[in-house]
């Protein structure tokens, strides 16, 4: 027992930077971050209340038909199904690439005791991510139904064990998936094409699933009447996709009954039992797994035999640092999913949610849009603009170098061909993003190649000075210490303000947009949006090149 408590504390301080956000609050230097990331914060409540407001009209409308139950299970799933999506990228880095790894394998502890601890951590984590979305639901039940003390205290012990099932389950699922993975010298690229394949194909089961049992459903032949006599008939019936919900939605609903007790009960229990199974099926699991991903194995026998002409072969420095930055992103899979996977999903998402329930609605609202009015063609390159923010390349070129960056700094590279180079593996990135959009996009609604063409040179275009910029929050402040490759991309502030300073760069060229689209010439628009993305690429070019020299200069 000492040695789990003992790792908690030392994953949980490791995790969360409790001595480093000390010493910030502490060191005037490092103040301002937080002052920074607190403004970010706020800047987000306005949105957030909306959101509530909505929620609180979406309580009333079950209210109406007498399934206010319903309302309580939308909050659970939509909070453990993001668990557990999220589940599956945090469980695969933090069991397997974080750098701790190196040092607690060779120690005499168990792998049982390893996985609890990273657990725990795992768990808190997803308590800020679940909070935030379960919460109002919770609240706006309890307080529009007037409900009693004894729901309260139901509530607060089923947000305790919220995270518990989904994370059981996307764990034992990592455990086993790098298991049977472990194989070759591309098995962390066959690992990081899987895992995607394996994201996609869940959703789409979820989306299915959903759809399935809500034509069943409305296709009963005595619906309305089993609606009218069973407040807790679409729970029954939709809470199928993801039972754990459907036991936690049961609990609140019936707390004044055996029924809710009994479904409390189920549900804590199931959760300490899958818990349980979880730590027995890792010591048999995990280090099989982990074998290969803190070992450097040498090449055994004759080397690859090398020809002089590779070795005379000069490569452009712009061009060898893209390569590299893409070697990196390839070859890290925490890298990989969160760069790659989300540009790549999003489209896929937005065509497999219309496939899948058979809904038109995305078809009908991009047809609304009219082809031929240019109105897609521009929100389709300002799509493309914005997964260039998403992807966080740009915002974390430097910060992924880490310990690292001295060799940059000691390399004979012009500054120039710094940003060069970083900016066309974030391009390179960005085109498969783009690739995937348009395929989606063609998939749903017809449009010509020439529309397709210059929607993804416009798109293109624009993400470039959308790069530059994450580059400047990154090089003014680069996250250079980290023990895990994902506090480097899903912990680093400068995603968070990159996304923010983004979101108000293409918000502001779109309200101008809308503002001229009826008043002068489409194409002069096309020619006007192509100059302010020209000459932001200049200034910010010009900008970069002043302060990565001084920078590197000054960085430690």
């Amino acid at each position: 027992m000492d040695k789990i408590i003992s790792l908690i504390k030392t994953d949980f301080n490791t995790t969360y930077g409790l001595s480093s956000i000390a010493y910030s609050f502490k060191s005037k230097k490092n103040r301002w971050q937080i002052i920074v990331f607190g403004l970010a914060m706020l800047s987000l409540i306005p949105t957030y209340f909306m959101i509530v407001k909505g929620l609180g009209s979406m309580y009333d409308v079950y209210s109406q038909i007498g399934q206010r139950s319903m309302f309580l299970l939308s909050g659970f799933l939509a909070s453990q199904i993001l668990i557990f999506v999220f589940g599956l990228l945090y469980v695969m880095s933090k069991y397997y690439f974080s750098n701790d790894m190196g040092h607690l394998v060779p120690l005499p502890i168990k792998p049982s005791y390893i996985i609890g601890s990273k657990f725990v951590t795992l768990m808190i984590s997803e308590y800020l991510t679940s909070l935030p979305i379960i919460l109002p639901f919770i609240i706006i039940y309890g307080l529009k139904g007037k409900e009693g003390v004894l729901y309260w205290i139901y509530s607060i012990l089923l947000i305790g064990f919220l995270p518990v099932i989904p994370l059981v389950l996307a764990s034992v699922l990592i455990m086993i998936f790098m298991k049977y993975t472990n194989i070759g010298a591309r098995k962390d690229l066959i690992r990081t094409i899987s895992a995607l394949i394996f994201i996609v194909g869940m959703i789409y089961f979820q989306l299915k699933m959903q759809t399935i049992a809500r034509k069943a459903l409305l296709e009963g032949e005595d619906f309305l009447i089993n609606l009218i006599s069973d407040s807790n008939l679409l729970v029954k019936k939709l809470g199928l996709i993801f039972p754990p919900s459907q036991w936690a939605t049961l609990s609140l609903a019936n707390y004044l009954n055996f029924g809710g007790f009994s479904n409390l009960l189920f549900f804590v229990l199931i959760g300490v039992i899958s818990f349980i199974i979880m730590i027995i099926l890792s010591e048999s699991l995990f280090f099989d797994g982990l074998i290969g991903n803190i070992e450097v194995s040498a090449s055994k026998g004759k080397g690859k035999k090398i020809d002089n002409k590779d070795l005379s072969r000069e490569t452009r420095p712009y061009w060898a640092l893209a390569k590299k930055e893409i070697i990196m992103i390839f070859k890290t899979p925490v890298y990989l999913l969160n760069a790659v996977g989300g540009v790549i999903m999003i489209p896929i998402i937005l065509v497999m949610s219309s496939v899948a329930s058979g809904d038109q609605s995305l078809k009908a609202a991009l047809e609304m849009m009219d082809p031929n009015s240019g109105l897609l063609l521009l929100a389709g390159a300002g799509f493309i603009v914005a997964i260039g923010m998403i992807n966080s390349i740009g915002t974390t070129t430097f910060s992924r170098e880490g310990k690292s960056l001295w060799i940059q700094r000691t390399l004979p590279i012009k500054v120039s061909d710094q940003i060069i180079g970083r900016v066309l593996s974030s391009m390179l990135i960005q085109t498969l993003g783009t690739v995937a959009f348009l395929a989606s996009i063609a998939f749903v609604v017809r449009l010509n190649v020439f529309d397709m063409v210059l929607m993804a040179f416009l798109g293109l275009l624009g993400s470039i000075p959308m790069t530059q910029l994450g580059m400047v929050i990154d090089i003014l402040r680069p996250m250079l210490e980290w023990d895990n490759p994902q506090k480097a991309m899903k912990q680093n502030l400068n995603v968070l303000i990159g996304m923010g300073v983004g979101t108000l760069f293409l918000g502001a060229i779109g309200f101008l947009t809308i503002k001229a689209i009826n008043k002068i010439d489409l194409y002069l628009i096309y020619i006007l949006l192509i100059g302010v993305f020209v000459l932001s690429t200049i200034i910010l070019f010009n900008i970069l090149e002043k302060l990565i020299k001084k920078q590197f200069e000054i960085l430690e």
